[in-house]
């Protein structure tokens, strides 16, 4: 049977028609049910697939001969395949000369067997073959095709610029001709669609190269090395050369700058740097320049920031001061700036550097810095800058007018920082000098009349930024101004706070106000003044850690200046072994400046450490400061504390009844500490168990002599004896101890202190004294009087008054020695009565020493100031004994 009968077709030469028979007759036998059916009818399909192809191929044949290639599609491939004819634009142009010559119609046909050959010739000159490709016109015919995309992406390709001239290479090898226009391509293709740092990796991977002789390429290459930071000393060469011959090209001031950046020749970079950045104010060159100053002078990175900053200075404002338009030439930070303080943050910068950012970034926090500019410097020109730079943020015209008098820098850096600083002095003094807001926030503090108030609108949410520009600044003011603005203006509302403007309020009320401004370079000196001491005043104990104790002595200031009697005091106790720890008790309160100190001050932690012990009045203050913490976790040492305090005669009664209420409203569960209470507030106290004060992480031993004391002070109104003294100031000094019961200690020697100044008003009485029998007499004058008393008992024979003298001096000179030991006349008469058994006992009191400290006889006989330093002072110096 025919393949052709069994697959049901008549015979073809489809081989797709053959397959699908093949396909419809499969399904009616099916290899495991009819398998001799399926071997005939593959063998049929496979005879039928041999027959087409045979026949194929013998029509092919007389085809071939027929098919020759025409000769000017076989000129082409001779013009692709000679390297001195495939990129020579001229060669391609004689031959579509020869194109032109044939007839139309064989044109059209031959013209798609060109394209074809051209897509698949691999790298060929675009300019070239864009000559043939406009010549045949196939943008134009693209629809004639079925699949027009690949062509249209052809022709676009074809569309880009050679990387050079091709023409360059029609002498060269093919190799050489492919490898340069391969890499200058796609070197070309990394600048234009790649970031600069791809750039710069594939330019400089090391090869072997030949380069085409042709000036553009060259150029192009010259600018983009030079962008992309590549450094060649040729293309440095061409652009000095260049750059002679025009010297106010700013692209090639630009590519130069680069190039020498790249090379290492920083200081002509700089130069470069500099113009671009004065001339052309070119971005790039601010960018640079900050890198420079961040590799090699991080301490004026922060000044340089500042002094790109730039904003615009208006000709003028609406005058309605309502208007949003008011903020317009106030000072500020552009956003460029902004995000440039915030990289400078990530830094890693130290010293003032990061200070000075840390206050640009903060706002509020300006001691650290203030600490850095009062302190005199070792580098001038850095310390001047960053005080112009403070100015342009704090300072009033007359600081800003200094600004801009200052000359120029012989440092390059130094130079470009001051123009900058003067440029925006000039701005903040336009807008201080024409601003209506400024203008409105002057008269109110040059106006006398007390009853003047600000203007409605500069209340307003909108307007209070620009209000709070003017209020940063440092200036006098009058005492009205004062009251009014603070009234007005909520400063803890103002983000960043007008500094010390409420606390030079506080002073106002007190009398103390500023003195006023002088002008020139004093005003520098001035500002130091204030700055000093309104850090003081603000946050003194801050302030104290922050600066050099050197400083003060650097200040100097008038006698009758307000701060004069403070800074003296300041800077004897900084340069003395007590150090800032002195100043509380040293304060004098009469004084309003160093009152409101002194009301900084109390803290309780600030007394605990305090070189003097605080009064009662003091250490109230200092309760009522407490954020609470020492009544919650710490209720025994509280109570103790309030319990010393209640009963202290120095404070009236309202403060007692204060105390009072503190006591009852403290709470505790357990029945031992409702007596201890009741006992504190009757001031009969008595001693709680030993194991209740150990539960509650006390020694039981301090608490008992605290509670003997407060019962000696209140009921008999003695101090503690000094042993008692000693041992609780041991306990005070101690951090690890409970902060309440320290607190209590230190309200115990306080009490203790001022009835021991009270026993010591008078000066000790002489040894010889001996008619003063309430005075105290040492161990020296006591055997000064034994010496005489047995020199007047060899007499006695001979002068029998000698007796009477004899008895008088013994009576005086054991008696005041007995009073040296806290003794009175019980101790005298018990002494006498062991005479009679022992009649040399007596002599005993010639060894045993006195008391250390002065009590109710008097002060220490043969001592120089009594309680030296205070009580605290005393006491420490015994017990380091």
């Amino acid at each position: 049977m025919s393949c052709w009968i069994r697959l049901g077709i008549e015979p073809t030469q489809d081989l797709d028609a053959i397959r699908l028979a093949y396909r419809g007759r499969l399904p009616a036998h099916h290899p495991e049910t009819d398998p001799e059916g399926f071997q005939a009818l593959r063998a049929a399909y496979e005879e039928a697939l041999r027959l087409a192809r045979e026949q194929e191929t013998q029509e092919a044949e007389p085809r071939v001969a027929e098919d020759t290639p025409h000769p000017a599609l076989q000129h082409f491939h001779r013009l692709l395949e000679e390297p001195s004819l495939r990129f020579d634009p001229q060669a391609w142009q004689g031959y579509i000369a020869e194109l032109d010559e044939l007839p139309l119609d064989e044109l059209d046909d031959l013209g798609w067997q060109l394209l074809h050959t051209l897509r698949d010739c691999g790298p060929l000159s675009h300019h070239c073959a864009g000559l043939l490709a406009r010549r045949l016109g196939w943008a134009e015919q693209l629809l004639r095709l079925d699949n027009p995309h690949e062509v249209e992406a052809f022709l676009d390709r074809l569309a880009q610029p050679d990387p050079f001239d091709t023409a360059c290479m029609r002498d060269w090898p093919a190799p050489a001709q492919m490898e340069s226009l391969w890499y200058f391509r796609s070197l070309e293709y990394c600048y234009q669609h790649r970031p600069l740092f791809e750039y710069e990796q594939f330019a400089s991977v090391h090869t072997c190269l030949a380069i085409p002789d042709d000036p553009a390429l060259v150029q192009r290459l010259l600018v983009q090395f030079s962008q992309a930071g590549i450094a060649s000393r040729t293309f440095h060469g061409m652009l000095q050369a260049q750059q002679a011959q025009t010297p106010d090209d700013a692209d090639l001031l630009y590519l130069l700058a680069r190039q020498a950046d790249a090379l290492g020749a920083e200081q002509q970079a700089l130069d470069c740097w500099l113009r671009l950045y004065r001339q052309h104010q070119h971005p790039q060159a601010e960018r640079w320049l900050i890198d420079l100053c961040a590799r090699h002078q991080p301490q004026r990175l922060p000044l340089l920031i500042q002094a790109f900053d730039r904003l615009h200075t208006p000709a003028g404002w609406p005058q309605d001061l309502g208007d949003p338009a008011q903020a317009w030439g106030s000072p500020g930070q552009s956003a460029q700036t902004l995000a440039r303080w915030s990289e400078a943050s990530r830094l890693g910068l130290d010293g003032i550097a990061s200070t000075f950012v840390d206050w640009h970034l903060d706002g509020d926090d300006e001691l650290p810095l203030l600490a850095w500019l009062l302190q005199e410097q070792p580098e001038q020109n850095l310390h001047r800058l960053y005080w112009h730079a403070w100015a342009l943020q704090r300072g009033e015209a007359g600081l800003l007018r200094l600004v801009l008098a200052q000359p120029p820098a012989e440092d390059a850096l130094d130079a470009l920082i001051l123009e900058g600083f003067q440029r925006q002095a000039s701005q903040q003094l336009h807008w201080l000098d024409q601003a209506p807001v400024v203008q409105a926030l002057t008269q109110l503090c040059a106006s006398d009349d007390p009853a003047v108030t600000l203007p409605e609108a500069l209340t307003e949410d909108a307007i209070r930024p620009v209000c709070r520009e003017w209020l940063r600044r440092m200036r006098v003011y009058p005492a009205h101004a004062l009251h009014t603005l603070n009234r007005q203006f909520d400063m803890r509302r103002l983000f960043t706070t007008p500094f010390a403007l409420q606390l030079q309020d506080r002073l106002a009320e007190a009398g103390v106000l500023l003195p006023p401004m002088p002008e020139g370079e004093a005003l520098w000196q001035w500002h130091r003044q204030q700055l000093f001491m309104l850090a003081l005043l603000e946050q003194p104990s801050r302030w104290l850690a922050l600066i050099d104790p050197a400083l003060p002595a650097q200040l100097h200031y008038p006698a009758e200046h307000p701060f004069a009697p403070t800074h003296a005091l300041l800077g004897q106790l900084l340069t003395s072994p007590e150090g800032a720890s002195g100043l509380l008790g040293s304060l004098d309160i009469r004084d309003p400046v160093q009152a409101l100190i002194s009301a900084r001050l109390l803290t309780l932690q600030q007394v605990l450490n305090s070189t003097r012990l605080p009064n009662a009045a003091q250490l109230l203050a200092c309760l009522d400061n407490d954020d609470g913490g020492l009544r919650t976790d710490y209720a025994l040492g509280y109570l103790l504390f309030c319990a010393v305090l209640h009963h202290d005669p120095s404070l009236d009664e309202p403060q007692r009844c204060a105390l009072r209420d503190r006591m009852q409203a403290l709470d505790l569960q357990d029945d031992w500490f409702e007596a201890l209470r009741r006992g504190l507030l009757d001031g009969q106290a008595k001693h709680p168990p030993a194991a209740a004060i150990r539960a509650q992480g006390l020694d039981s031993r301090t608490v008992d002599e605290v509670l003997d004391a407060l019962n000696s002070l209140l009921n008999t109104c003695t101090p503690p004896k000094t042993r008692v003294l000693r041992a609780l100031q041991k306990v005070k000094d101690d951090p690890e101890q409970d902060p309440g019961l320290r607190c209590a200690i230190m309200a115990v020697l306080s009490w203790s202190e001022r009835l021991l100044l009270d026993m010591i008003k008078e000066p000790p009485a002489p040894m010889w004294a001996f008619w003063k029998l309430k005075s105290r007499l040492n161990r020296t004058g006591l055997a000064v009087h034994v010496a005489i008393i047995a020199l007047g008992a060899s007499l006695m024979l001979h002068i029998p008054a000698m007796l009477v003298a004899i008895s008088i001096l013994s009576i005086s000179g054991f008696l005041r020695r007995l009073r040296d030991l806290g003794h009175g006349v019980p101790a005298l008469l018990l002494v006498m009565v062991l005479t009679r058994v022992l009649p040399f006992s007596s002599l005993v009191l010639l060894g045993l020493p006195g008391d250390k400290l002065p009590n109710r006889y008097g002060p220490v006989p043969g001592k120089g100031q009594p309680l030296e330093g205070g009580l605290q002072a005393t006491l420490r110096r015994l017990n380091a004994q």
